[in-house]
Formats: structure tokens, C-alpha cells, sequence
């Protein structure tokens, strides 16, 4: 067994009593429950109060194809998908949420629909902006265009001074190096603009989002390979995987070279979101399930079988307005046999690619959605 994956994921991925839907409510229900023993009082920016607690971390397995989805309410999987697609979409206005339905960010918006540089417009267009003297723009002038950097124009009484401008597509930047140098341990997403957040609406809860890539052995591609397999199986979905089932059910055996020839993924995606501020009841659940489709779809493009998922919270907690929900959902018995698959097109190759609507997320079946106010 591979030994650069932690303690907890190899035992995680190893340990068939628990499905990963499973690990996912009890990942869930930890963060609550160290909330409700550990938290204190404390006032909030919404004027609500929160039971709060720091430095949360919590575990969710990605393996089969699985998405960390808690079963014990229900998610509402359009507005999950919808805004990832608008966040991929590298804008801070929210009318594509609009033209599909999805108000979950309407309380922040200004008339006009804007939220000034927020997530998806770091994450795509990152603007950087430089003032240079002019001898320093023609000495490295070559290297500024190659960065893709543009005069703007000239500052200063004799224009001695350039401005240079250009904009950094941090995502794209992880699918290029993903591809070309996936063990680089500069693999990730910064959503925290400092000379941008007093233009933002809201600044960024979920903040930066890191991405490991290492080799598989055979053994653990193979094991991998089958649990998607066995999913795609469950759900009646054929995919290379269940192709791999069926050559290993035929022949007793598959080796490398027949992995390799099906396009069966040689490395596995592991993931990290870091959150400053975490309303557990009603948005944790939202983040991990869209940033552990966000790391599946990472790892479609850029030949990878996703792994594991850490969500670390700093300041976490529980509203007051909320404690009813919560009692309501720590009193239920999730669904143990939910078990959700996120499924994407397979000709899906490039950031451009996604489209909410041809996202398949099958196997979910939770219990009601519990309803509370929801702090703005």
C-alpha cells in the first residue's frame, strides 16, 4: 500500500464495515457535536450570536466517485451545481444564478446584481496591476509580455513611469501544472485578494483550496479503479470502469498495461479547503459537497481518480437561530444506504467544459431538508 497517503485515508479507504456516504455524515456530525461541547458564546457580524469554536478539521473520502453529500438533510443539488458552474465562470455578478433560479446569493448583491471581485473572479481573473519605471519595462520587457502583462499607459511628467496590467487564471493554472508537473506543492486557489476585499460584498468564507498529486502503485489503482467501478455498476452506469469489471470478471486478472489501455488513471487527487468562517448547520454542507465535485472534476481533466477531501475551519459555529435545526438533525438516523456518485460527461476535457445541467449525481437519498433563518 502506497505510503504517502496520511494514517486516516489509507484506514478510510481500506475499511469496507462504512461507505464513504457514511463517513461523510459521521465526518459532519463530529464538526457539530465539537461545536456544541467545546463552543462559546459569542457576537457575530449578523447581530444572530453563534455558539462558535476554532480550528475545526474534518475528513471525507472521494474514492468510488463519491461526493461528500450528509444525508441526514437534503442538499438541494441545483443551487450546488449552479454555483459552481457561476464561480468557474470567473464573474462577481450574480445574474447567471438569476437566469437559473438559484437566489442563494441575492441578500448580498447590489441593484445591478454585482458582488464586487468575489471567488470566481479570483479564481479566473486575478488582476494585477504594476507601475514601472520605464528603463525597468524595456529592460525586461520580453519577460513582462511572456507573464501577459499590457501598458495601460505612462505615469509621471516625461511618462517615465509604466503601467502594466493583466489578469491570472489561478484555475487554469492548476490544470496546466496538474498536467505537466502534478507534484508541484504550489497547486492552489487563493480566493483572498487583500487589495480587493473592501470592494467585495461579502469576503471569501472558503478561501484557499490546495491540490496533491502523487503516483499509484498497482495495487491501489487497481483498487481505486474498482471501487468506481462497483459504483458506476450499482447506479447502471457503463463507463471504463465498469470495462475494467468486466475484462477482470472474464479473465481473473488485469495488469498494468491493460489499465493504461482502457485509460484507467495512473494518479490519484487529493484535496484541501481551508474556511475562515464556517456556518456549519446551513453552509458547511454546501462547501464540502461543492468542492468535492470541484476535486472530481479536477481530476477528470487532468487524468486523476480523486482521493480524499480535508475541510479545516477556523472560526466554526453554530447560530443561534439554528440551535432548533440542529437538535432536529442530531436526533435523526441518516440514510445509511445514500451513497452519492458525481458522473460527468465523458468527452469533458477542459474548465470551459462544465455545465451544471450534464452533471449526474446519483445514489443521494436524504431526509428532509430542515428550514432555518439564515444569517446575512
Amino acid at each position: 500500500m502506497v505510503t504517502y497517503l496520511c494514517e486516516v485515508f489509507v484506514s478510510l479507504l481500506l475499511n469496507r464495515e462504512h461507505t464513504n456516504g457514511q463517513v461523510t455524515n459521521a465526518s459532519y456530525a463530529k464538526v457539530i457535536e465539537t461545536v456544541l461541547k467545546s463552543g462559546v458564546q459569542a457576537d457575530d457580524r449578523t447581530g444572530t450570536g453563534t455558539l462558535s469554536t476554532c480550528y475545526v478539521p474534518s475528513y471525507y473520502m472521494l474514492t468510488g466517485g463519491t461526493v461528500p453529500l450528509i444525508s441526514g438533510k437534503a442538499v438541494n443539488l441545483k443551487p450546488l451545481l449552479v454555483e459552481l458552474e457561476w464561480y468557474l465562470k470567473g464573474t462577481g455578478n450574480i445574474q447567471f444564478l438569476k437566469d437559473n433560479g438559484v437566489k442563494i446569493w441575492d441578500a448580498w448583491a447590489d441593484e445591478n446584481g454585482d458582488l464586487g471581485p468575489v471567488y470566481g473572479k479570483q479564481w479566473r481573473r486575478w488582476e494585477d496591476t504594476r507601475i514601472v519605471s520605464h528603463s525597468e519595462y524595456l529592460s525586461k520587457i520580453a519577460t513582462f509580455r511572456e507573464r501577459g502583462y499590457k501598458v495601460e499607459g505612462y505615469l509621471g511628467i516625461s511618462e517615465d513611469r509604466v503601467v502594466l496590467s493583466r489578469e491570472i487564471d489561478q484555475l487554469q493554472r492548476i490544470v496546466d501544472t496538474l498536467r505537466t508537473n502534478p507534484t508541484d506543492r504550489r497547486i492552489m486557489l487563493n480566493a483572498w485578494n487583500v487589495g480587493e476585499l473592501e470592494d467585495m460584498k461579502l469576503p471569501p468564507c472558503h478561501f484557499v483550496f490546495s491540490l496533491w498529486s502523487r503516483e499509484l502503485d498497482f495495487e491501489t489503482r487497481l483498487t481505486m479503479a474498482t471501487d468506481i467501478g462497483l459504483q458506476h455498476s450499482r447506479l447502471g452506469y457503463e463507463s471504463i470502469y465498469t470495462k475494467m469489471l468486466y475484462d477482470l470478471d472474464m479473465d481473473g486478472s488485469v495488469t498494468e498495461a491493460e489499465l493504461d489501455e482502457l485509460g484507467i488513471p495512473k494518479r490519484i487527487l487529493n484535496s484541501c479547503l481551508v474556511q475562515r468562517s464556517v456556518d456549519t448547520f446551513v453552509g458547511m454542507p454546501f462547501n464540502i459537497a461543492g468542492y468535492g465535485i470541484l476535486t472530481h472534476f479536477l481530476a477528470k481533466i487532468t487524468g486523476h481518480m480523486a482521493g480524499a477531501f480535508v475541510h479545516f475551519g477556523f472560526d466554526v459555529h453554530l447560530y443561534n437561530n439554528h440551535m432548533e435545526g440542529v437538535c432536529e438533525l442530531m436526533k435523526r438516523q441518516a440514510p445509511e444506504h445514500s451513497d452519492p456518485v458525481v458522473i460527468f460527461p465523458h468527452e469533458w476535457s477542459e474548465l470551459d467544459d462544465f455545465k451544471w445541467d450534464e452533471v449526474l449525481i446519483l445514489g443521494y437519498d436524504p431526509l428532509p431538508w430542515i428550514k432555518v433563518p439564515v444569517a446575512v
